[in-house]
């Protein structure tokens, strides 16, 4: 048995009315400078300082963001690496963040660094699956990473180290998250088709996964780059692979003290980012938990978690199986306390979803479903998950 031992990470994020103050900010291709307030020379006639100082810079003033634009910025769509130049009139038009998918070709850090010139000041949110085995989009790049639960073997040093690896490489690409590490319990077969999980877990014991999961996470921010805790509140129990089909997973009596440990370990480190799961948690909901306001509930009262929440794709079976759209899952994942979005899949044509969501997003505030405010505490917390500042 290896002690969990406690991983202390400042990476909590932080948003405030008004002004959201970046916290653990990812670095791009170059360094990001410090946001921290400048300071005065000491003036010979001796004026008192402001009350409230203004920044002096503010790259994102999302207070006169319009609905469209605001909508545009919770949206992480899928880009093909065969040709990620396609991607760049979504990025252009406000779309927030990018999921990659398929096999890499050409230069992709040339393509990357043209998607983020083409975002502007918003910091383009690039994310990749990027967990090990057989989930990992950019091994040919990044070089191959094992399975998590082979990788457990070694211990959390050796997670740790290796992650920090891969993060370097990560970072050298400009992908700025990495949608990993998997903090489900789990020791059966998979993943497949029935099995959501697999070797994707680093253990179905919960100090051993917490330790691991932990680990992984620290040495992606010692990278600079942002890790993803998923699948909230854990899948290890659930009937099916949500991406094929509807699932529910052990009660949620059952998932505390047990699966729900990881994720409260990642919610006192103050780990940037959760990612939510589509099955159904019995007895939290009768809603998929990335649709669920009992699961925001759960996640940001009762664990403490501060940073920004995910959903898993919005494209899954269980959430069409559920009776929603597209879109208007994603309005009622937004309303539930979602922060971003992520919709389609591999092939998907990432434009085109984009556009159609976005528009049921607006219609959703135009008819008072979905408030502006809303929105705007959801584009603040991203924007400060990638080290911006906005007013």
């Amino acid at each position: 048995m290896r002690r969990a031992g406690g991983v202390a990470i400042a990476a909590a994020l932080a948003v405030v009315a008004g002004c959201a103050a970046p916290v653990a900010p990812v670095s791009r291709d170059v360094p990001t400078p410090s946001a921290g307030a400048t300071t005065a020379t000491p003036s010979t006639t001796a004026s008192p300082p402001p009350v409230s100082p203004t920044p002096t810079t503010c790259p994102v003033r999302v207070s006169t963001w319009s609905a469209w634009r605001l909508a545009g910025a919770v949206i992480m769509a899928p880009a093909q690496l065969e040709n990620l130049s396609t991607a760049e009139p979504m990025v252009a038009s406000g779309v927030g963040g990018i999921v990659l998918f398929g096999t890499p070709r050409g230069d992709v850090r040339a393509q990357l660094r043209q998607l983020h010139a083409a975002a502007g000041a918003w910091p383009l949110l690039v994310a990749s699956d990027e967990e090990g085995g057989g989930i990992q989009r950019l091994a040919a790049l990044t070089g191959a990473l094992p399975w998590p639960r082979d990788l457990a073997a070694g211990g959390p040093d050796a997670v740790r180290a290796a992650a920090a690896r891969m993060g370097r490489a990560l970072r050298a690409l400009t992908v700025r998250i990495d949608l990993a590490p998997v903090a489900d319990l789990d020791a059966g077969p998979g993943p497949d088709a029935t099995h959501p999980d697999g070797k994707r877990s680093f253990s179905a014991d919960p100090q051993t996964a917490t330790a691991d999961v932990l680990a992984f996470a620290r040495g992606l921010l010692d990278a600079g780059i942002v890790p993803v805790v998923k699948h909230f509140p854990g899948l290890g129990t659930a009937t099916a692979n949500t991406d094929a089909s509807a699932a529910s997973t052990a009660p949620l009596s059952s998932l505390q003290g047990r699966d729900l440990v990881p994720f409260a370990a990642a919610a006192r480190a103050g780990l940037p980012a959760v990612m939510t799961s589509n099955a159904v948690v019995p007895g939290l909901s009768s809603l998929p938990v990335s649709l669920s306001a009992a699961a925001t509930r759960l996640l940001r009262q009762t664990l403490g978690f501060r940073g920004a929440i995910i959903t898993d794709s919005l494209s899954a079976h269980a959430i069409t199986a559920a009776g929603y759209s597209l879109g208007s899952a994603a309005v009622q994942a937004l309303s539930a306390g979602a922060d971003a979005v992520i919709i389609g899949g591999g092939g998907a044509d990432g434009a085109a979803l984009a556009r159609s969501v976005r528009a049921s997003i607006v219609a959703a505030v135009a008819s008072g479903r979905l408030s502006t405010a809303r929105l705007r505490e959801a584009v603040n917390r991203l924007a400060a998950l990638m080290g911006t500042t906005t007013c």
